[in-house]
């Protein structure tokens, strides 16, 4: 008997205890910086909430429609669009920390290039999987290449050197799972790496990280500040932590503590074992993403939900990395747990694609 496969709860409760998580942390994290900053302890958390009601009516939206829209040619080619218009009108807006990356409106800020990831693997999907086109094919290859191209270059001028980097391994991730030939990849590394360090040398903002990746203690005043205060925060949370709202750093010692750096404060508040934990659901995140891609119905959806599994682990893994300290600084939040709207919101858009997925696949049940 063949039935659909129904949305997968493993998922949806992972998903859903992530958000927890991070409502707890942006609880714990931000009241004395709210209330020193807008006279509201809970300003964050309230801004959060908002956010979220909004992620998840758009979530519940995508979970259960009937159509698959990720399948709709003519939609993908308007977000696409719709992408494009968005990356270029970050730069008619005021600079935030000498970066054009949000575009702000009533009191909020979105920033388009956390919905350009999620609209460059539905675009991908759609063109590496089409059956008239041979992705192994130099000119039909370009041409499918080109639109990524100028996304990465509107990111670039932003800058956003992290999400330029991130799009970069996605679409390469995407281009193996659709079977593009081994030349090509070396072709696209003997360019790609060059190219980063190029970036990384004509800027000093980039090659000062770089530099203090390496050598933490001796710009420990400058580049390095974050770094130090974020592996002092692991540190200090011993195998159990010091206990929900006692973290020490999060009091102007570290920068963003509720953003880019809110794992060191969970390892802090709820050490070594919590922040395993939340790296353990992390990881079955990813394997649930895998299987309902593995079991989907054509090689579009297989490309979709790989690239999306792929860009929560990829984001997750990177933010981590930088907390422990094995990468250098960047802006990339922690999915699900970041304080940040756009953040929370692009992460329940990417659940809910996948879960929409698992909800229309075929399952083959045998007799009873």
């Amino acid at each position: 008997m063949v039935k659909k496969g129904g949305i997968d709860r493993t998922l949806l409760m992972v998903s859903l205890l992530l958000i927890a998580i991070g409502f707890l942390m942006i609880f714990s994290t931000t009241p004395v910086l709210a209330r020193e900053k807008f006279g509201d302890s809970f300003h964050f958390f309230k801004k959060q909430l908002v956010w979220l009601a909004l992620g998840l009516l758009i979530f519940t939206v995508m979970t259960l429609s009937k159509a698959p829209f990720y399948l709709n040619q003519r939609l993908i080619m308007a977000v696409m669009a719709l992408a494009f218009t968005g990356l270029s009108l970050v730069f008619f807006f005021q600079k935030i920390n000498n970066t054009s990356r949000w575009i702000r409106f009533a009191g909020f800020s979105v920033q388009p290039s956390e919905f350009a990831k999620i609209i460059l693997v539905l675009y991908l999907a759609m063109m590496l999987s089409r059956k008239d086109g041979d992705v192994n094919n130099v000119k039909n290859l370009g041409l499918i290449l080109l639109p990524v191209a100028f996304m990465e270059g509107l990111i670039l001028k932003e800058p956003d050197f992290g999400n330029f980097v991130l799009i970069s391994i996605i679409t390469l991730v995407m281009l193996f799972v659709a079977g593009v030939r081994l030349k090509f990849f070396v072709i696209f590394f003997a360019l790609l790496i060059p190219l980063i360090l190029l970036l990384i040398r004509v800027d000093p903002i980039r090659r000062d990280r770089i530099k203090s990746f390496f050598n933490p203690e001796i710009y420990a005043s400058g580049q390095g500040f974050q770094a130090l205060q974020s592996t002092y925060a692991i540190g200090s949370g011993g195998l159990f932590g010091q206990g929900i709202g006692n973290s020490t750093q999060k009091l102007f010692y570290l920068p963003y503590a509720y953003s880019d750096f809110i794992y060191a404060i969970i390892a802090e508040e709820l050490g070594f074992f919590g922040a395993l934990a939340v790296i353990a659901l992390f990881v079955v995140y990813f394997l649930r993403g895998m299987v309902i891609a593995r079991q989907s119905d054509n090689p579009h959806t297989y490309l979709l939900v790989t690239g999306l599994v792929f860009l929560i682990a990829l984001q997750s893994m990177i933010n981590i990395s930088v907390a422990v300290g094995l990468f250098p600084t960047k802006g990339i939040p922690l999915p699900f747990i970041s304080s940040g709207g756009t953040s929370l919101l692009s992460s329940l858009m990417i659940t809910g694609i996948i879960l929409n997925v698992s909800r229309q696949r075929k399952v083959v049940f045998g007799h009873d």
